[in-house]
Formats: structure tokens, C-alpha cells, sequence
């Protein structure tokens, strides 16, 4: 019984339930309509909850996102089924139906109420600010300046190595413009995975930028102490994998921990970008690891941004001429760019006027300036120190000219340096606060010794100096027409006339507050008053220029007890005792003054003087002796280009001539500049010569005539010696000590010395940076041999090797080099060393790390530049690299074959470079006389030593029998200068593979492989030519030539034209063209067969000595061949020519201003068309709208202008010259119009002229007067008595 019921349960309860589909199928369906009424519901309520999110600007969960896409898609699949099923119960359903029907229902109600059922945490969150505002709302605006730095700040991010980076600039140049941008693009880009930004202001406060920074991270803070909420943005932060910190306008220390900005270490996906003013906080306060400066835009640039800010208002015709103006006078500055023009669109002609008016007199108070204004003033404000500050207005006070002799003055006897006691303390105090004015972006970056400030920079400082400090300043060659009030006088302080124009002096400047007075008078030697000193007891700085102080200066100069410094500059002088009573001067200059011969004795009273200068005084010639060893505070004396008479040394003393040795007492004394010429008079193992810190000191004849190079740099120590006088002066202890410091140093005429080390120094030259040696017959080496050449130090720090004249010079090193010799050299230039056979030994090449430029001249024997590899190297190959060479000069070397140790002869042809020898930043390239029957090999490879030439000349070169094969030339990608002169032999610049018979293959086919032949080259330069026949290659690939400008062709007599028809349409930009002394030049344009149309874009052609010259071009190019941008035509010279211009060409001569025509064959300018017979042609209307200016010169055959009925118009003609022409009948036969014509003129000076109302008329009347002339002269000849023909 069980085993029955318990089968009957297992069959019966699945039955029952399958039923139950059947018999609830009504309930099933009722309920799925009930549940898509409450899931409906369901998702308005979450759908509401989202978009109050959304509203918030939060973004909605992925789940959330998730759950709407399944809820609608099951309330459609229910809302389907619901449809299904209506329709089937129209009908009568069956079980099956029912039941399958039920059974869908059931299922998609127990769906529905799953989804109902499914709650959320939250349904949005806060995410992260984007950079999401245009270019425009951003303020940039993508100009090349600023693309460049934008390029370069995101490869420095880039670097693993950069934790931070700083942009700075002054205000107002674009710095947040362009990190704005920066963000964006990195946003953009993917670079980063976050950017965020914030601003720092001049005030900071670090809980707003923690603030900017975690919104843009989406961060909401629950810490309560600042402490708290740093470390919660930094764990947010280290939670991002790569992320950008952009931190603007920073004026000072940021303390970045505060902040919870984690950097460096602490996070290495974490890059900052800083952006400040001052360059000393990017570097001293922040640290950071690289700084971009950005500049003021480029006047091209900045009217680039005032036309796009501009919009039309730029382009109107009306306008752009004044806009022009004001960009300029804008100073680069997008800030006051679009100040300016954003107040000016829409404003009539006045307002633009106006506007610049205000600009150009510097109206701080208008609009215009106002921002600019403020942003310097609180750079101003926030310098580091009030000395700087003060340093700063007295720029400002100064005007356009800064001059650093000047500045170490005014700031020394003003007491602006403080704690500073010598003049060379001052100059470095003085060099630190131009270094922090250039870093505070008030000064333009440049050499220490240029000192420059934009203009607005000027003024803005000039006008917060003269509230405190009242001053007067007249720019340099202004006239001062009139002195200023009384009452302003009285008050100023400051008084600058800087080289100006002055009518009149006062008899009397009363100015009893002024401290500097600057008086320099342009060109008519002003007379000083007596009394002109009288009431400026205060005055502490004085310079007078330009002006006669004889015959005596005036006695009020001695009331000035507290004067410092007196500069008396290109004045006339005699009687100087005056400035003896002057107890306080410390600085005393007579630079360029004509003084009486001897210096007075009262100078010697100037016992706190502590700089003299007497440079460019030519005619003194006593010094008083033992006046110099009374200056016992003197630091620093300048004695050059004078003629001082010298006591000499040995002798008995004879008048009153000062000595050199007296220099010895002058303890303090860290500056000396002097010439001497005679080295006798020269002191004897002078140990102060070792305490000088700066010297520029020459011995001997001939330094000031010889022009050598004096180094690249500005040094502190320049020696200057030649012995020829005294060679005993080489052993001399203090002449010994002036070598071994020198930095700069120049020999010559050195008597039996054979090398320079180590017979003249044997500490190696430790701090040389500079060496000359000329003219020395006894040198064999600059280092010595083996048994003297172990020393580490020799030349460690030379950058420029000079040798000329070295008859006798074998090598440069005798032995083995020493390590560390000459691996900072970076310029060698030999010139006149006929012994020497090669300038690098092997084992140097390695050490030349850093070499820049060779010149190597006249070296009568010299076969290599680098010799042969000596068993003792031990080197690891053989290649030789001068990876940082950029100039090659090699000239007049007879002897040369090649550059490396082995030279390369294939088939009794030498080769000049190979690839043994790389340049790979080779940047010009200059071969003179060389006797090399190629430069370089014709399969030159793709990793070639010359892709980044840009300059090469090849002169007198008179083997070569051609320049360039294909792929050499295809190779040269960046040559743009090319010069080529005197190579007797050529005959073709290119030839293909080296086959220099087959030049003219067929020009059809141009092989697939092949590059652009020189696609960036500009000029061509090709002189004395005379075997040339053929200058372009037979084959050219697109954009050859593409960016050709201007080309020069001169004594070139074997040239029978200039350019083939498979060359016109490549030269898309030759803009000019000089063809002359060319004695076979037939045609300049040669047209072959069919050609496509051209538009030649020449716009200056020069012809002159071509006397086989018969037409421009050796056939009509039936209009194919167009000159629409012709400008300028001079032509000269040319007595085959019959007409200048064919008709087809005339038609096109649109732009054509100037058209020059002088000693020539024509008959016509424009003339018939090649073989056009004389058929009659239907006359033509030719305007030419912009001819200016025609000049007819000595043509004794022209005839007329053209020859045909044709219409001329010549709208803005104003100038015609026609001199010499006494066959030109009329101008033209048609119809003539030259409306503002009024004259022509019949001579070149243009002081003979004639006019009849007409140009035509004109012309007949001429011809009519030159022909009666001519007959009444044949007349007089005729009939001239016999006794008269006879004398």
C-alpha cells in the first residue's frame, strides 16, 4: 500500500501543479498588470531621486544606470506579453494556450517583483570637475610661441624624472591662459588620469587651494582639523594612478604639505605645474626641476591675436592701419591685447585714436593700462627686499639706456648696497639684483652685461619712482628745449640728460636735494658756468659729457664735499687741479676726454679714491711719478689706448715719468686694465699682479691692430703678450703669474719657445678658456713631449684654440694627450701652419666631446684632419664621431684628401669625407681650394653625417668634376644655403649615380624610391662657373626645390639658359632671380614641348651683361607660362636683346612696379610673339595697375614702347625716365592713358625734364628735337671750314 500512495503522490503533485496554470491563469495575468503598476512606480520614484542628483551635478551609479536598462526592458517585455494575450483571448484558448500563457505570466511576475525588490546604497555620487570651457572662455589663444612651450612643458611631464614644473613670466603675459590650456589638452589627451587645478594668489590661504583641489577631485571633507583634511587629500590623491597638479599664481613659499599635496617621493605619479612671476619662487621656495620663461609675443604674434580677438573690426579697410599701431604699441602683452581691443569692438575711427594716443604717451590712468598697471606694480610691491625695490625705481628713473659701469655707481654712492665693502662686492651685488629682476620678470632675460626692461615695465616704475623721488630724465638724442620750473628743482633728486641736445646752460642749477646729475651735451661742447655748482651742495654722483671745460673747470666744482664720483666724459679739458679739493671722491673717469699731456699732481690728494679711469685718453702722456702710489685705496685703474711715457726699468731715473712698480704699493688694487707697448719698462717679479682678480693687460706692439679673437665670452682675466721687444720677459716671475691665471690668453712673436707646455707653464693651464698664439716661427707643439705630457690638468677647461701663422707647427700634441686635456674645447681655427699634417691626433677624438666649430686655413701641407690610429690607442673602433660639430670650414689646404686617417681613392678619384668620419649635427659646411675629386660618395647612405646641413659653399674646388648625385642631393633635407664658385671642371651640379655623360636622360620617368631633392633649400649662389652648362638635375620628384627663393647666377659663360620646362613647375617660391656676366646665355627660360599651365612666382628679375641674350624665353608659351607676381624687372646690358616681354607675357604683368631698361639692343619692350609675322592682330586692352616707376637708359635702337594698336593704361605711372633714346618715335599706336603722369625726365639725376600735356605727345615732341639736333650738328660737320678740319 505505501509503495502505492507513494507513487501516486510523485504522479499526482506535478499534475496538480501544472493545473494549477490552467485553472490560475486569470489570477497570473491580473497580477502581472498589478506588478508593472508598482515596478512603474518604482523607477518614477528612483528615476526622481536621479535627476534631483543630476541637478546637484553628481554623476549616477553604474547600478543604478544598470537597473533602469533592465526595468525597461522587462516592463516592455511585460507590456508585450499583455498585448499577446488580449489578442488570443478574443478567440476561444485551449488548455495548451492557457497553460503556456499562465506560465509566462507567473515568470515575468516573479521578475518584476526581483527588480521592485532590488535597493540601492546610493543612486549618484560626486565626481571629479572637468576642464569642460572652449579655447576662447579658457583666454588662449594657439599662437606658435606658445604651441612650442605648450610642446616642450608636456614632454618635460613626461619625464619620470620631473616631479615638478614652472612656468613664469610677468603679469599679464599669459601664464594661466596657457596652463588653462595645458590642463585641458592633458585632460583631453589621456596624459593624465586627473588634472586638477588652483589657484594661489598673492595672499594665499590653504585651506581655499586644499579646497579647489578636492573639488576637482570630488573629495568632501569630515576631518575638523586642517591637519586632518591635508592627509585626507593626500591619501585621495595617492589613490590616483597619474595625476596633474596645477598651481597658479604663486608669489612665495608654499608649504605643500599643509596644502596635502604629496610630490617627488611621496608620490611619483603625481606631477606638478606651477606658475609664478618670480623665478626664485619656482627654484628657492618650491623647487622645482624645470622652469620655462614665457615671453612677451612677437610684434608678427601679437597682431596675429589682435586680429582674432578682433574679429572684423581688425580687417576693416578703414581701421587696420590705425589697428596696426596700437597692437604694436600694445608691448607684446595678450593682457593689454585683449584689454585694447576687446574695449574697441564696435567703436568708430575716433575711439580707436584715442585709444592710441593713450598708448603711445603711456597713459597709466586709462583703461587701457590700468591691469597692466596694476600687475607691475604689485610685482613691484612684492620684491624680495626694499634694496631691490629701490634698485627697481632707479630704472625707472634712468630712461631707455642702462649702462652697468653706470648702475655700480649710482647704487654705490646712493648706499643702495649695504654690508658691501669694495667695488667688486658691489658689481656682484649689483649682477644678484639684475638676476632678480630678470627672475621677477621686471627685466628681459639677456647677458649679464644688457640690461633692458619693456617699456611699459619703464614707466610703470618711472611713475612709482618720481612719488618719492622726484627726477628729470631726457631720452638720449632728444632736445631739451627748455629747463624745468624752479619749484621742481628744488624738490628733484635726480637729473638725467643722457646725450641730448642742449641750447644753453644756466648760469646757476639750483636743485639743493639733487644727489645725481647727468649732463651730456650732443656735438657743440657746451661752455660750464662759474657758478653752475653753487646750489647743489647734496650732489654725490656727477657726469658731464660732450662739453668745454677749458681752460679750467669751473671753481664751484670744488663745493661738492660730498661728492663720490666724477665722471667727465669726451669733454675738452686742461686744468683738472679742481678736482684735487673733491677729499670725498671715490670714482673718478676721464674716459675719452682730451687732456692736457700730464695728469696734475692734485690728483694724487684723492686718497679715498677708489677707481680711476683714464681708457681713450690720447693725448696724455706723464703720469706723475709717484702719483699712482698715493692712491692707496685705488681697487681698480684702467690705463688703455693711452700713450703714457713709462719709466724704465733699470735706468736712472730721468723727469717726471711715473713707473709701472709703483703699482706694488696699491695693496687693495683687484682690477687692472692697461696697454703697454714697450715690455722693457715693464716691473720685475711684481707680486701684486697675483692678487688681481680682473685684468685685461697687453705687452707688447700690435694687440690693437691684429683683430684676433678674443673668445666667445666676456672673461675677468685677458693677457695679451708679445716678447719681440724683450724675450727675457718670459721668465719673469709676475709675467709668469699673469699667464697662469689668465682665462683669455694671446701670444705672439715668441722667441725660441717650442711649446706652450710645458716651457711657458707647467701647472697645464688649469683655468684657460681661451688660447691665441700667432705668428711664432719657433713653435713645434702646443703640448709637449711624452716625458712632460702625464699630467691630468692640461687645458681641462679650454673652449677656443687659435693658431696662425705657425710656419713651423707640427703637431698639437706631441705625445700622449693628457685625460682631461681640452674635453671643453669648442672652437679650433689654424690658419698659415705649413707644417702641420693633421690636426687631431686619433687618440683626441674621443676627448673632443663638445667641439662646435673647425676652421682650418692655408696649411700648405696638411693631408687629414684626423691621423692614422697608433698601436698605443686603445680605442674600440674605428668610426670617428664629432657628434656636436656644427661648422666645418676647410680653405686653401692643397695637400688635403681626405678627413680621415684612410682616404678613400676608387678608380684614381679621391673622396673627401667617408663613412669612417660622422657629422651628425653638421650644420655648415665651407670647402675652399680643395683638390678632392669628389666630397662625398654617391651612394651616400641614409644614416648619413649631412642631414642636418643647412649652409654648404664649395669655392675653387677645381678638381670636382660635379657636386651632387641623385642620392646625395635627395639626402640634404635641410640644406637652405648653397654656394658654388669657381669649380673650373664642373660642367653639371648633378649628375645621376656619377655619370656625368648622361645628364639628359629622359625626364619622364622619376624613380618611385626617390625623395624630394632639396626641399628646403632658399638660396643658390653660383659665381665664375665657367665650364657650367647645366644647373637642374634631369629628373625631379615632387616638391623639389619647393621653397627656392633666390638665385644668383654670375660668370657663368658656358650657360646657355637658366631654367628647363621640367623645372618651372617646382620652383613654387623663387621669389628672385640675378643672371649676369653670363656670355652664352641665349634664353633664361627654355620651354620644350607641351607644358602644363605655370604660374611663376618671381618677383624681382635682374639681368645685366648677357651678350648673347635673345629673348626671356626661347619660345611662346602660348599663356601656359604665367608671371602674374613680377614686381620689379632690371635689365642691362644686353645687346641681343630685341624686346623685353612677348605679348603673352605682358598680359600678366599685373603686380609689375619698377621696370629698369639700360644699354640695350630692343627696338621694343613689348614685342611680336616668336614667328607671329607681321599677320594683324585685333587690338588688345593691357593695364598695368601697379608701374610706378619706368626707366629707358641709353637705348639708341628702341623705337617705341610696343608696336601694335594695342590700349595702354597706366594708372599710377608718376616716374619715366627716357634718357639716350634718340630713335624712340612714340610711345605706343593705340590708345594711351597715364593719368597722374606730369613729367619725363631726360637725364638720370632727374633735374632735366619735359611735358606737353601728354605722354605721347611728349615723346614726338622729344624725338622732333633730337632729330633736328642731330641734324643741325651732321649740318655743321658738313660744312666746317677746311682750316678747322685740318686743326
Amino acid at each position: 500500500m505505501d509503495t502505492i500512495a507513494s507513487i501516486a503522490s510523485n504522479v499526482a503533485v506535478p499534475v496538480l501543479k501544472q493545473l494549477t496554470y490552467v485553472l490560475l491563469y486569470n489570477t497570473y495575468v491580473t497580477n502581472l498588470e498589478n506588478e508593472v503598476q508598482k515596478l512603474q512606480r518604482e523607477e518614477k520614484e528612483v528615476r526622481h531621486t536621479v535627476e534631483a542628483a543630476k541637478r546637484n551635478g553628481e554623476q549616477v551609479e553604474d547600478t543604478v544606470r544598470d537597473w533602469f536598462t533592465r526595468v525597461r526592458a522587462a516592463i516592455e517585455e511585460a507590456q508585450e506579453f499583455l498585448r499577446h494575450e488580449e489578442q488570443e483571448r478574443v478567440g476561444c484558448l485551449d488548455i495548451y494556450s492557457k497553460y503556456t500563457f499562465s506560465q509566462k505570466a507567473r515568470n515575468l511576475v516573479d521578475h518584476l517583483s526581483e527588480l521592485r525588490q532590488e535597493t540601492f546604497d546610493k543612486v549618484s555620487y560626486r565626481c571629479a570637475l572637468k576642464c569642460n570651457v572652449s579655447s576662447a572662455s579658457r583666454g588662449y589663444e594657439a599662437l606658435e610661441s606658445r604651441s612650442a612651450m605648450l610642446n616642450e612643458i608636456m614632454q618635460a611631464l613626461k619625464d619620470s624624472e620631473v616631479s615638478m614644473i614652472g612656468v613664469y613670466g610677468m603679469g599679464g603675459v599669459g601664464k594661466t591662459a596657457l596652463v588653462k590650456e595645458l590642463a585641458w589638452q592633458a585632460e583631453k589627451g589621456g596624459s593624465f588620469d586627473v588634472v586638477v587645478e588652483a589657484t594661489v594668489t598673492s595672499e594665499p590661504d590653504v585651506r581655499t587651494i586644499r579646497a579647489e583641489i578636492a573639488d576637482g577631485l570630488g573629495l568632501k571633507f569630515d576631518e575638523l582639523t586642517e591637519m586632518g583634511k591635508a592627509c585626507r587629500l593626500r591619501q585621495r590623491i595617492r589613490q590616483e594612478q597619474s595625476i596633474l597638479v596645477i598651481l597658479d599664481d604663486v608669489w612665495g613659499k608654499l608649504d605643500l604639505t599643509e596644502v596635502g599635496v604629496p610630490s617627488g617621493e611621496d608620490h611619483k605619479g603625481c606631477k606638478l605645474l606651477v606658475t609664478s612671476r618670480d623665478l626664485n619662487v619656482l627654484n628657492a621656495m618650491l623647487g622645482a626641476q624645470k622652469v620655462f620663461r614665457l615671453e612677451v609675443l612677437s610684434e608678427s604674434e601679437s597682431w596675429n591675436l589682435f586680429e582674432k580677438k578682433g574679429g572684423e573690426a581688425a580687417k576693416d579697410d578703414s581701421i587696420q592701419r590705425i589697428a596696426k599701431k596700437v597692437a604694436e604699441n600694445c608691448a607684446g602683452l595678450p593682457l593689454l591685447i585683449v584689454t585694447v581691443v576687446e574695449a574697441l569692438k564696435n567703436k568708430d575711427f575716433y575711439a580707436w585714436k584715442d585709444a592710441l594716443e593713450q598708448l603711445t604717451n603711456f597713459d597709466l590712468d586709462g583703461c587701457s593700462y590700468s591691469k597692466v598697471h596694476s600687475a607691475v606694480e604689485q610685482s613691484y610691491e612684492y620684491l624680495e627686499s626694499h634694496e631691490l625695490q629701490t634698485f627697481f625705481l632707479l630704472l625707472g628713473s634712468l630712461g631707455n639706456y642702462y649702462s652697468i659701469k653706470d648702475l655700480l655707481v649710482y647704487g654705490w654712492c646712493l648706499g643702495l648696497h649695504k654690508n658691501v665693502d669694495s667695488l667688486a662686492d658691489g658689481r656682484n651685488r649689483l649682477y644678484k639684483l639684475i638676476d632678480n629682476l630678470r627672475a621677477a620678470s621686471l627685466l628681459l632675460e639677456g647677458e649679464r652685461y644688457q640690461v633692458e626692461a619693456l617699456h611699459i615695465v619703464r614707466i610703470v616704475a618711472a611713475a612709482i619712482a618720481s612719488r618719492t623721488k622726484p627726477f628729470f630724465t631726457m631720452q638720449r638724442n632728444t632736445e631739451l628745449k627748455e629747463w624745468p620750473r624752479m619749484d621742481f628743482l628744488e624738490t628733484c633728486q635726480h637729473i638725467f640728460l643722457d646725450w641730448c641736445y642742449i641750447n644753453e646752460l644756466p648760469e646757476k642749477l639750483e636743485c639743493p636735494t639733487l644727489k645725481i646729475l647727468q649732463l651730456c651735451s650732443q656735438g657743440n661742447y657746451l661752455k660750464l658756468p662759474e657758478n653752475f655748482f653753487v646750489e647743489m651742495r647734496e650732489l654725490k654722483v656727477l657726469t658731464l659729457g660732450g662739453l668745454n671745460c677749458t681752460p679750467s673747470l669751473p671753481s664751484s666744482l670744488g663745493l661738492l664735499t660730498n661728492l663720490q664720483a666724477l665722471n667727465l666724459c669726451k669733454c675738452m679739458l686742461e686744468d683738472i687741479a679742481v678736482v684735487g679739493e673733491l677729499k670725498n671722491l671715490e670714482i673718478l673717469s676721464l674716459e675719452k676726454s682730451e687732456l692736457i699731456e700730464e695728469l696734475p699732481a692734485e690728483i694724487g690728494q684723492l686718497i679715498h679714491l677708489r677707481f680711476l679711469d683714464l681708457t681713450d685718453c690720447s693725448t696724455l702722456r706723464v703720469i706723475p711719478h709717484n702719483l699712482i702710489s698715493k692712491l692707496t685705496s685705488l681697487e681698480e685703474l684702467l690705463i688703455e689706448n693711452c700713450n703714457i711715457q713709462w719709466e724704465v726699468q733699470g735706468y736712472k731715473k730721468q723727469g717726471n715719468d711715473s713707473s709701472l712698480s709703483e703699482l706694488g704699493s696699491l695693496h687693495k688694487l683687484t682690477t687692472l686694465n692697461i696697454h703697454i707697448n714697450d715690455a722693457s719698462v715693464f716691473p720685475r717679479d711684481l707680486l701684486a699682479l697675483g692678487k688681481l682678480h680682473s685684468y685685461n693687460i697687453s705687452i707688447g706692439n700690435g694687440w690693437n691692430s691684429i683683430g684676433v679673437e678674443s673668445g666667445f665670452f666676456k672673461v675677468s682675466r685677458v693677457f695679451k703678450l708679445n716678447p719681440s721687444m724683450d724675450p727675457r720677459i718670459l721668465v719673469d716671475y709676475g709675467i709668469k703669474m699673469l699667464m697662469n691665471r689668465a682665462e683669455d690668453l694671446h701670444l705672439a712673436e715668441l722667441k725660441g719657445v717650442r711649446e706652450v707646455l710645458y716651457e711657458l707653464n707647467d701647472d697645464g693651464f688649469s683655468l684657460l678658456k681661451h688660447l691665441s698664439i700667432q705668428n711664432s716661427d719657433d713653435m713645434r707643439s702646443i703640448i709637449g713631449p711624452i716625458e712632460w705630457a702625464h699630467r691630468d690638468h692640461a687645458f681641462p677647461n679650454l673652449e677656443s684654440l687659435i693658431l696662425h701663422n705657425l710656419s713651423n707647427l707640427e703637431r698639437i700634441c706631441s705625445g700622449p694627450l693628457p685625460a682631461q686635456a681640452f674635453t671643453k674645447l669648442r672652437v679650433v681655427k689654424i690658419k698659415g701652419c705649413d707644417q702641420i699634417e693633421f690636426v687631431f691626433p686619433h687618440s683626441m677624438v674621443e676627448q673632443l666631446s663638445e667641439l662646435l666649430e673647425v676652421e682650418i686655413c692655408e696649411c700648405k701641407f696638411m693631408t687629414k684632419i684626423v691621423a692614422e690610429k697608433i698601436k698605443e690607442d686603445d680605442s674600440e673602433t674605428d668610426k670617428i664621431q664629432f657628434l656636436k660639430m656644427r661648422s666645418l670650414t676647410l680653405e686653401c689646404l692643397p695637400s688635403l684628401v681626405s678627413l680621415s686617417p684612410e682616404p678613400s681613392v676608387n678608380n684614381n678619384t679621391i673622396q673627401l669625407f667617408t663613412e669612417k668620419v660622422e657629422f651628425p649635427n653638421l650644420e655648415n659646411l665651407k670647402l675652399c681650394s680643395i683638390n678632392v675629386h669628389k666630397i662625398w660618395d654617391d651612394k651616400l647612405s641614409a644614416q648619413t653625417s649631412f642631414q642636418n646641413l643647412t649652409t654648404l659653399t664649395v669655392d675653387g674646388c677645381e678638381r670636382l668634376a660635379y657636386l651632387f648625385s641623385y642620392h646625395v642631393a635627395a639626402r640634404l633635407v635641410k640644406l637652405q644655403h648653397l654656394l658654388i664658385n669657381s669649380c673650373k671642371l664642373v660642367e653639371h651640379i648633378f649628375s645621376q649615380d656619377g655619370n656625368t655623360d648622361n645628364v639628359r636622360l629622359a625626364r619622364k620617368s622619376v624613380p618611385t624610391e626617390m625623395g624630394p631633392i632639396f626641399p628646403n633649400l632658399e638660396t643658390i649662389v653660383i659665381s665664375e662657373m665657367e665650364s657650367l652648362k647645366s644647373i637642374w638635375p634631369s629628373q625631379l620628384p615632387q616638391n623639389s626645390f619647393s621653397k627656392l627663393k633666390k638665385m644668383e647666377i654670375t660668370y657663368c659663360s658656358s650657360i646657355l639658359n637658366v631654367f628647363q620646362s621640367h623645372v618651372l613647375d617646382k620652383l613654387l617660391s623663387l621669389d628672385s632671380l640675378d643672371v649676369w656676366y653670363c656670355d652664352a646665355l641665349e634664353f633664361v627660360y627654355e620651354i620644350e614641348g607641351g607644358i602644363n599651365e605655370v604660374d611663376i612666382q618671381l618677383r624681382a628679375l635682374s639681368l645685366g651683361h648677357l651678350p648673347n641674350l635673345k629673348h626671356l624665353m626661347n619660345k611662346d608659351p602660348q599663356e601656359c607660362v604665367r608671371f602674374e607676381n613680377l614686381s620689379m624687372v632690371k635689365v642691362t646690358t644686353c645687346k641681343s636683346l630685341k624686346h623685353v616681354f612677348p605679348l603673352s607675357m605682358a598680359k600678366d604683368l599685373l603686380q609689375l612696379g619698377v621696370l629698369e631698361i639700360s644699354d640695350c639692343g630692343v627696338e621694343e619692350i613689348i614685342g611680336n610673339e616668336h614667328g607671329g609675322g607681321e599677320e594683324q592682330e585685333s587690338p588688345l586692352g593691357l593695364v598695368f595697375p601697379k608701374l610706378a616707376c619706368i626707366k629707358l637708359l641709353n637705348l639708341p635702337e628702341l623705337r617705341w614702347f610696343c608696336n601694335k594698336n594695342h590700349y595702354f593704361r597706366f594708372p599710377l605711372l608718376n616716374q619715366l625716365y627716357l634718357v639716350e633714346c634718340p630713335a624712340m618715335e612714340t610711345f605706343s599706336h593705340g590708345i594711351l592713358r597715364a593719368s597722374i603722369l606730369r613729367r619725363i625726365y631726360l637725364n638720370e639725376k632727374g633735374d632735366q625734364s619735359h611735358w606737353e600735356g601728354d605722354l605721347n605727345t611728349t615723346i614726338r615732341k622729344i624725338f622732333t628735337k633730337v632729330s633736328l639736333e642731330v641734324r643741325i650738328k651732321c649740318a655743321k660737320r658738313r660744312f666746317k671750314p677746311k682750316r678747322f678740319i685740318d686743326v
